[in-house]
């Protein structure tokens, strides 16, 4: 199991830690039957009250937002351009100790522009 609840992980998705959705993981082991789609967006493939094994996680810059996503899309392999491109193996990844303190900094929180007070204390804890 790579993910835990609490973790700070990272999307694929863009060239530097500045420019990637960071998410903290909220839950594990849900099934779709358990969600309501009036606060969480299901993010996966196929029919939500179907799926299992989902991960519900937030992004930490964007307040509020809660998603849902099967375990093992979440941690599946990206192909090998991808990887080169975005500099990780997996979808979404735990954050190493380095980048968990660079997303707590002061000046990277300012840099992203949906970072609220309520972003930092939820970092900070």
């Amino acid at each position: 199991m790579i993910y835990k609840v609490g973790m700070f992980c990272k999307h694929f998705k863009g060239e530097t830690l500045l420019d990637k959705n960071i998410y903290r993981i909220e839950k594990l082991h849900v099934s779709g039957d358990m969600i309501d789609e009036n606060f969480i967006t299901y993010s996966g493939h196929g029919r939500l009250k179907d799926a299992e094994e989902l991960v519900v996680y937030s992004n930490v810059f964007e307040n509020g937002k809660l998603f849902a996503r099967e375990y093992s899309d979440l941690s599946s392999q990206i192909d090998e351009e991808k990887q080169m491109l975005f500099g990780q193996k997996l979808r979404v990844e735990p954050l190493t100790d380095k980048e968990l303190s660079m997303i707590q900094d002061p000046d990277f929180i300012s840099k992203r522009s949906l970072a609220t007070n309520d972003n930092l204390k939820t970092l900070t804890k």
